[in-house]
């Protein structure tokens, strides 16, 4: 079963930040969802102290059974690798995951290994999406450019939120 939420960003005076998610039933009518959420933002933003910076419309789905059942020992979230892909509009739009396996860095440098087999299946998925019947399903940036070739895959280290 689908769930679908809002989510809001906030950061505060020291420039920490962090979310908050209210969920709702999944036949939400999404337009009628953009409008909750912006008069529920006026009413979050007279009670907190931090600014919104944000407020996203997300929909979880159920995937159990698809991926791990647990996390591999030694596995941490603040070892990642960042992914920066070039545009058809020449920009840049990047996304970094946690827990990267460091199996796939290079030894002598940050830079990730793009000739591995798993690594690049990732990658050519992110540059030609996935054709589901007559659509393709493609990343774009977060102005819609579509996404045509990687521009650099590094070793990231960020700091947990817990």
């Amino acid at each position: 079963m689908a769930v679908v939420f809002l989510t809001y960003s906030y950061t505060d005076a020291k420039g920490a930040s962090a979310s908050n998610r209210i969920n709702f039933p999944q036949n939400v009518d999404i337009d009628q969802l953009k409008g909750f959420a912006l008069s529920t933002g006026l009413l979050i933003d007279a009670v907190t102290r931090c600014k919104i910076v944000g407020v996203g419309i997300g929909i979880e789905i159920d995937l159990v059974g698809a991926f791990k059942t647990s996390a591999i020992a030694n596995s941490d979230v603040e070892e990642g690798a960042r992914f920066s892909f070039n545009t058809d509009a020449n920009t840049l739009t990047a996304f970094r995951l946690p827990g990267f396996d460091e199996a796939f860095i290079d030894s002598t440098s940050r830079n990730v290994d793009l000739a591995n087999a798993s690594v690049d299946a990732l990658v050519q998925r992110i540059l030609q999406g996935l054709t589901v019947g007559l659509i393709n399903v493609s990343p774009t940036d977060s102005n819609g450019n579509d996404v045509v070739s990687i521009n650099t895959a590094l070793e990231s280290f960020q700091k947990s939120r817990t």
